[in-house]
């Protein structure tokens, strides 16, 4: 048996599952779901809410199966039912019913809304899907009132910790309690639960960042195998994935978006640079980069926007789902590749992306910017707290607070307006944990390992 690493949407999925509603998995390719929908019908088999032989597990990947379901629109109905020796109308015991890459047969969810309105309280319904545009389209337009989404992501800095270290952290990460407590006192317990595992963390931080954090790269032996998991990851992507939803016009050039936009994790894009470097009209350029959103392989974030917008930039900063699928795709294979500014911006999306992996799935999630003056001072991140307050938080893989990021809380802090005002700011580096004044505001320099 391969080693499996714990999810933590896994208790979210059962949550949902109570509601009686449908819910809705997404999330790009190999983040996954497929495991994720196994060990759901088995932890539902163990706690007795569904019997074992009462899981139905179907992937839409089969093109077998869709045609089946071409042919006939009630196939998976007929099939279980013959299973189960009677009509879905007369059990009293419940099954669980999962559809893998669901967005790739339509019609289900025309099926879905049948079985739904007619036998919600005998069958529970799980789908998946890599499609935003797929599941949210058809969802919305037949399953509106009747399903639930969460977002899936790979394994996020937390997941990895745990099952680096074996320590069980505490059930909210530190950027959840603010300002419901003190950073302060998180900072003992925490610290007494991970400081001792501190070669552990630098190697595990070292890991991520050149091979990303896809479950099945991630546990992969030899450097070999992990190169033809990401090559196998990109070739089905482009070749099935984008083919079936038929929204590029030429694959070519929409893979030389992708090679491009793989060079710049981290950056603030332009597009009409890429559309002259690529040659390619900017319209397509755009269309093709919202092709790459629906199907979550890139992700945007918007800048910081107040009053005076004039003076601010206004362009995204872009990243990927995966830094490791980004160093494959730009070459990216050494430790030395990775140093410097690279490194930073990867480190960037590293944080970001399980940051968004914990946040996007609350009932009330955070908003979170970027912010950066003409003058180019810069805050990587910049969240809302649920008072209202404006959090500036900078990143880096240094092991101490370089001037220029000082200069840049700075000029955050005089930038702030009234009602928004910064309490303090937050660095996470990879030096130890400690806290600095500037011009009266207090900077607390988090480890990496400690804002999780």
């Amino acid at each position: 048996m391969r080693h499996y690493i714990s999810r933590e949407i896994q208790a979210h999925c059962l949550k949902r599952l109570e509601t009686g509603l449908i819910t809705a998995i997404s999330g790009a390719r190999q983040v996954g779901k497929t495991t994720l929908l196994m060990n759901i019908g088995e932890v539902v088999a163990q706690r007795g809410i569904v019997s074992k032989e009462r899981v139905y597990y179907y992937s839409l990947d089969d093109p077998l199966l869709r045609a089946e379901l071409k042919t006939d629109f009630r196939f998976f109905e007929k099939e279980i039912e013959k299973s189960l020796g009677e009509q879905i109308s007369k059990i009293k015991k419940p099954i669980l019913l999962m559809i893998d890459e669901a967005q790739k047969s339509p019609d289900i969810f025309d099926w879905l809304k049948i079985i739904y309105d007619n036998y919600h309280e005998k069958v529970k319904i799980i789908i998946s899907g890599s499609s935003s545009l797929g599941i949210r389209k058809k969802s919305t337009e037949s399953l509106a009132g009747r399903i639930t989404f969460l977002k899936m992501f790979p394994l996020t800095i937390r997941e990895l910790i745990q099952d680096a270290t074996g320590v069980s952290l505490p059930k909210e990460s530190l950027w959840c309690n603010i300002p419901k407590k003190r950073i302060k006192d998180f900072f003992n317990f925490r610290q007494s639960l991970l400081y001792r595992y501190n070669n552990i963390l630098d190697k595990l931080l070292e890991k991520i960042l050149l091979e990303g954090s896809l479950p099945g790269v991630y546990i992969s032996g030899s450097r070999e195998e992990k190169y033809l998991r990401l090559s196998s990851i990109i070739e089905t992507y482009l070749e099935r994935d984008i083919r079936i939803l038929m929204e590029v016009g030429s694959l070519d050039d929409y893979s030389n978006l992708l090679k491009i936009l793989s060079f710049e994790v981290g950056s603030i894009f332009n597009l009409n640079s890429i559309s002259r470097d690529l040659g390619i009209a900017y319209n397509t350029v755009k269309k093709y980069i919202s092709v790459l959103k629906d199907t979550y392989i890139l992700n945007s974030l918007s800048p910081l926007f107040v009053k005076a917008r004039k003076r601010f930039v206004k362009s995204n900063k872009i990243y990927f789902f995966d830094v490791g699928v980004a160093n494959y795709l730009s070459k990216r294979t050494e430790k030395e590749h990775i140093k410097g500014n690279q490194g930073g911006f990867l480190f960037e999306n590293i944080l970001l992306k399980s940051f968004e992996s914990e946040n996007e799935n609350r009932p009330l999630p955070a908003n979170i910017h970027f912010w950066r003056d003409y003058q180019g001072h810069e805050i990587d991140f910049v969240f809302e707290d649920s008072l209202g307050r404006w959090i500036p938080v900078e990143v880096s893989l240094s092991k101490n607070l370089p001037t220029g990021k000082k200069k840049n809380f700075d000029a955050f802090f005089q930038f702030t307006p009234m009602g928004k005002e910064s309490p303090f700011g937050i660095f996470i580096y990879r030096g130890d944990l400690k806290e600095e004044k500037l011009n009266g505001k207090t900077i607390y320099l988090i480890p990496w390992w400690f804002w999780w």
